[in-house]
């Protein structure tokens, strides 16, 4: 099974990383040579994958699908390999077996849309990214040579491992950090840099690292990063014709930060270099694993249920209405306003689709909402939350 991708999209998915879907009308699906046509576009996650409707997956991978509505499941089989999805959840099994995804199944315009990837690869289908024309590629029979696997670990001093193929990236120390060099064909350097900076929050540690970068090329964003680890993105738009990409990721680690510089090139005459390359460096980065994550302690004042009581005058007699915002520790979201509203929260906003979002501010007890204008107040309940 190869995974393909174009290595600074694998790197770079803060492009994306919090819109919780965002559109993605420019991007196609092409299966077996044949593009997709669906009656809802597919979409870019939180996580920067690509999720589409069931019906991509029930008619264009011969797959037979079926949704139970009271639990929200979704089963998918296609021969030996049945898979089920909650929608939500970040856990997919197939043939019980847990796996974790990096996106989960989402409801989306009232359409279920599920991981492409996640679903694809385990049905031993190909997934290739074409940056150029931002196009999926999927094949159900991979007749491509599988490039070289000599599989190794390296496990850091500071707590952190990764998994990388040394038949063709070198391993690098130095006082920066640890550097994993691409070392087969390609455009130019391509390389990832993994380091622990200790003292520091991560914002700090991305104001210098990027301090000469140009300010309206500079893409910032929130989201997960190894697990439910939260984390800051930054990515460096190239317009030169270089091919250069560059990116950062930093999390709260241990009273330090852990910090992932990436360094890519694109290359416009061999779309099979790119891939081998961004599948060999994306794999890095899927693999990185914590001997001993402590909790984050940035955002620990935040989590919490915060109410707004008031009352309403209906049917000629007054009703005690209460509003909910809870913020839970792994950074998802609930509105209880009217309706129940799931989403994502970062450090200035809560977003709860593709379209919206709603900043807020924390002053002690009391979280500010802006609503179209109009700020909110809540106030924290007693108790522990998750």
């Amino acid at each position: 099974m190869k995974r393909k991708l174009i290595f600074a999209a694998g790197i770079i998915t803060a492009v994306s990383l919090m819109s919780v879907c965002a559109h993605a009308g420019e991007v196609s699906i092409v299966i077996d040579g044949n593009t997709v046509v669906t009656d809802t576009e597919p979409q870019i996650t939180a996580e920067g994958r690509t999720i589409v409707p069931l019906r991509v997956i029930s008619e264009e991978l011969g797959a037979k699908v079926d949704w139970d509505a009271e639990t929200k499941t979704v089963t998918v089989e296609k021969a030996d390999s049945t898979l089920k999805l909650a929608i939500g959840e970040k856990i997919m099994t197939d043939n019980g077996s847990e796996i974790k995804l990096d996106s989960p199944a989402q409801i989306v315009n009232n359409r279920t849309m599920v991981p492409l990837r996640a679903i694809s690869e385990s049905f031993a289908c190909t997934v290739d990214w074409n940056s150029e024309t931002k196009t999926v590629i999927i094949g159900t029979t991979d007749t491509a040579a599988t490039p070289e696997v000599k599989e190794e670990t390296y496990k850091s001093k500071d707590g952190w491992t990764v998994k990388y193929n040394s038949a063709l990236v070198n391993v690098n120390e130095g006082d920066d950090g640890v550097s994993f060099v691409y070392t087969g064909e390609s455009a130019g350097t391509n390389m990832l840099t993994i380091s622990y900076i200790k003292d520091k929050m991560p914002q700090e540690v991305l104001g210098e690292v990027t301090a000469d970068w140009d300010d309206e090329k500079t893409v910032r964003t929130e989201g997960y990063f190894a697990g439910e680890n939260w984390a800051y993105f930054r990515n460096l738009i190239s317009e030169d014709g270089s091919g250069l990409n560059e990116s950062f990721i930093a999390a709260e680690y241990n009273d330090g930060v852990i910090l992932v510089e990436g360094i890519s090139h694109t290359n416009a005459d061999s779309d099979d270099e790119d891939y081998t390359v961004s599948d060999t460096m994306a794999n890095i980065i899927d693999s990185i694993d914590f001997e001993n994550y402590q909790p984050q302690k940035e955002f620990e004042y935040v989590p919490g249920v915060y109410s707004q009581t008031f009352t309403e005058e209906m049917g000629g007699e007054d009703i005690e209405v209460t509003y909910t915002v809870t913020l839970n520790k792994d950074h998802t979201a609930v509105m209880s306003i009217q309706d129940e509203i799931k989403g994502i929260w970062s450090s200035t906003d809560i977003r709860i689709d593709n379209e919206t979002s709603y900043e807020y501010t924390i002053e002690g007890e009391k979280l500010y909402v802006n609503f179209d204008g109009n700020w909110s107040e809540f106030t924290k309940e007693a108790g522990e939350k998750k």
